[in-house]
């Protein structure tokens, strides 16, 4: 039986590996980073990055095989009440500039548009609090065997009895009728770059009757 497990940051390097993997291929991802020869350098680089600068109370879930990785963002209103403001938004600039700094060397020119693209993603969430899926990834060698939705399934199910929306963004096309078959609906579609077709998709928590 396949396992799936919390994991941290222990595993970084590994969950970098499987994302870019993942998404080297990706529409989106084709068009941040065009350069064929290094894109799957750059986006281990680009994941390893968010995997450092998660907000506090992320999840990762995964298999233990490190075949598949869902990463989580928490609902918008869960703050962390150790931390003073000043304190998280001085965090927050200095992260990114780190960003920024990072884009900049991976694209160089084209850093600006691509960075001005993914906040038009940011902007477009829902202004509801919920469970933002913003990763789920498996490894190529390891697709087409329903690692997807088993990993899916903890936080989905948690989601039902604690009443809580999820949400997500998908950037292929291809994808939308498997994160439908997990109860996702589409939220309307925008377009980025040249002609990425990005649908915002949200789930409703299920009643018992219905899981």
């Amino acid at each position: 039986m396949l396992e799936i497990v919390r994991m941290g940051l222990e595993r970084r390097d590994r969950i970098a590996e499987i994302w870019a993997g993942a998404f080297e291929q990706d529409p989106l991802m084709r068009w941040v980073f065009p350069d064929d020869a290094v894109r799957l350098n750059s986006l281990a680089r680009w994941w390893g990055f968010s995997l450092d600068h998660q907000p506090p109370g992320s999840e990762l879930h995964g298999t233990r095989i490190d075949g598949c990785v869902a990463y989580w963002q928490p609902p918008q209103d869960q703050k962390d009440s150790s931390t003073g403001s000043e304190e998280v938004d001085r965090g927050e600039s200095e992260g990114r500039k780190a960003f920024v700094a990072m884009m900049t060397d991976l694209l160089g020119d084209l850093a600006p548009s691509r960075m001005e693209a993914l906040g038009q993603m940011h902007q477009a969430r829902l202004p509801e609090p919920h469970w933002y899926l913003a990763v789920l990834g498996t490894s190529p060698d390891q697709q087409s065997r329903g690692h997807g939705g088993r990993v899916l399934a903890p936080m989905l199910d948690r989601c039902d009895r604690t009443g809580q929306l999820a949400y997500l963004e998908s950037s292929n096309p291809a994808n939308v009728g498997f994160y439908r078959r997990h109860g996702f609906e589409p939220v309307g579609e925008f377009v980025l770059g040249d002609g990425v077709l990005i649908t915002p998709m949200a789930r409703e928590p299920r009643p018992p009757q219905q899981r």
